[in-house]
């Protein structure tokens, strides 16, 4: 994992839906260039968290028109749910997929600004070095993803935190993850019912997973705390999420 900061192309690449208990987490990379990204600032481009949901859609839409290139991936519940790799595992070789999509759509890259999911950037260059060992390459290579080793090594990963805050080409990638990621909510509430924003603190996305705890529905995370304490009750009623915020209900009733 190289490093330099002198390039007139960049790269930003971003994770959205982390947290939901439902659905994919996405995982975006966009390359532009310096002056594409000033344009970008200028029209409002950045974390997707800051931006209105409308405004999201139409500036996707922007970055996608006008990026060099762009590539948008999905951690999916299967894999989530996958503990032969964990979920930073994971998040790594998507990223590492992403590379080499892009790479092959846009031979320079130039530095790639990623948003670190890690505690610190010692510990993102520790997870690099190990997905990218043999006993791990040849693990992944079971699942039927092949990495470049040499291609990723000979990249320039500037991880950071708040990285989607500080750089305008990581915000874009972020919006790109955020939309993807709203449209698969649009898709799933269309073929399975609404179940809410998908927040594992959401009471109908809480009653969505229980109702369906017996033959979870393949968009469900089963792996999240959320499923496992919902799958052994028999009522909804005796959620400790529910209870809590009954709780505290009567406690402010009975305070005021």
């Amino acid at each position: 994992m190289k490093n330099h900061k002198n390039s007139i192309i960049i790269t930003g690449i971003d994770d959205a839906t982390k947290c939901p208990c439902i659905g994919s987490i996405f995982v975006a990379g966009v390359v532009a260039d310096k002056k594409t990204i000033a344009q970008w600032k200028k029209l409002g481009v950045k974390d997707s968290k800051l931006v209105a949901s409308k405004k999201r859609f139409k500036l996707a839409t922007i970055i996608k028109e006008t990026a060099l290139t762009y590539s948008i991936h999905q951690i999916t519940p299967a894999m989530i749910d996958d503990k032969s790799l964990n979920l930073n595992d994971w998040e790594m070789v998507t990223v590492f997929n992403i590379v080499k999509d892009l790479y092959q759509k846009q031979s320079m890259l130039g530095d790639v600004h990623v948003d670190n999911w890690e505690t610190s950037t010692k510990g993102f260059k520790e997870r690099f070095v190990r997905i990218l060992s043999n006993e791990v390459l040849q693990q992944l290579h079971e699942k039927n993803i092949v990495l470049d080793k040499e291609q990723l090594c000979s990249t320039y990963f500037l991880p950071e935190h708040r990285a989607d805050e500080l750089y305008t080409i990581v915000g874009a990638a972020s919006l790109l993850a955020k939309t993807a990621s709203d449209l698969q909510y649009q898709e799933y509430k269309q073929i399975y019912g609404d179940f809410g924003s998908g927040s594992p603190a959401d009471p109908k996305t809480r009653f969505f997973v229980w109702q369906h705890r017996l033959n979870p529905l393949p968009i469900i995370r089963t792996s999240w705390n959320t499923f496992k304490t919902l799958v052994n009750l028999a009522s909804i009623t005796d959620d400790p999420v529910r209870l809590m915020k009954k709780k505290k209900t009567e406690d402010l009733s009975n305070n005021s």
